[in-house]
């Protein structure tokens, strides 16, 4: 599978709402923020940490991707409905570098305190 295609997957499963994204991920992969607020590492860690998020999220849109090698940026449009049923979407830049034909490393920028402010209604 090409990085253009791999990275494609993981973004369609996770618009599916499958776990097929899961299996996407090397067992000593890292997850963070550019803060470093946000740090998981281990394939586990990372599925962990994603998987309260994707509660909150409606639609996932690939806007705009370029890839060199195993080095990836992304910019991805998210659509999140919050419990109050509440709507907001955000653009996200997502760095990936993959290793061995699976995502390594995922380092996002975004804007954390809005997200957390709008899921908490």
């Amino acid at each position: 599978m090409s990085t253009r295609d791999l990275i494609r997957s993981y973004y369609e499963s996770l618009n599916r709402k499958d776990d097929h994204w899961q299996e996407l991920y090397n067992d000593d992969a890292v997850f963070s923020d550019a803060s470093q607020t946000l740090n998981a590492k281990g394939k586990a860690a990372v599925i962990q940490s994603f998987i309260p998020f994707l509660k909150g999220v409606d639609k996932v849109k690939v806007k705009q991707m370029i890839t060199e090698g195993d080095d990836v940026c992304a910019i991805v449009s998210y659509d999140y409905i919050n419990p109050k049923g509440a709507r907001m979407n955000q653009d996200v830049a997502e760095v990936w570098k993959l290793k061995n034909g699976k995502l390594a490393k995922l380092t996002i920028y975004f804007d954390l305190i809005a997200y957390r402010d709008f899921m908490r209604g």
